[in-house]
């Protein structure tokens, strides 16, 4: 038992490396701070949604620069918009805003981050 107790604590342990430190957070390549947002956040959902057209955006925030990652892939690293839209489903109904998070790097979408939430933290 105590075995296994060791063995947990140091998987735990090792998997902490794969988050930056605030050095490395700070001299990432975060690319540049996009420019026409906008687009590449209606870009995005238009490939992503039932009906791109029956969206209604409510607010698409400035870009901010932003790292987001986990202790297994590491982290990415870009420019974190904020969406709050509605949108219909396949039966033709809006399901009601919900807000998502977008990280962007170099004009893409790199991340799609659902409701905001990031392995339980509130991102947006």
């Amino acid at each position: 038992m105590k075995n296994i107790i060791v063995a947990v604590l140091l998987t735990l342990l090792a998997g902490c490396a794969g988050l930056p430190t605030q050095q490395e957070a700070a001299a990432a390549d975060y690319g540049p701070m996009p420019t026409n947002y906008e687009e590449i956040v209606k870009s995005f959902y238009g490939g992503m949604l039932k009906d791109p057209d029956s969206a209604q955006y409510k607010n698409i925030s400035f870009p901010r620069q932003h790292w987001l990652g986990d202790r297994i892939t590491g982290a990415k690293y870009g420019y974190l918009v904020c969406v709050t839209l509605n949108a219909k489903n396949s039966y033709g109904a809006y399901v009601g805003y919900k807000t998502d998070g977008l990280l962007i790097q170099y004009d893409s979408v790199i991340l799609h981050v659902p409701n905001g939430m990031w392995f339980g933290r509130q991102v947006c």
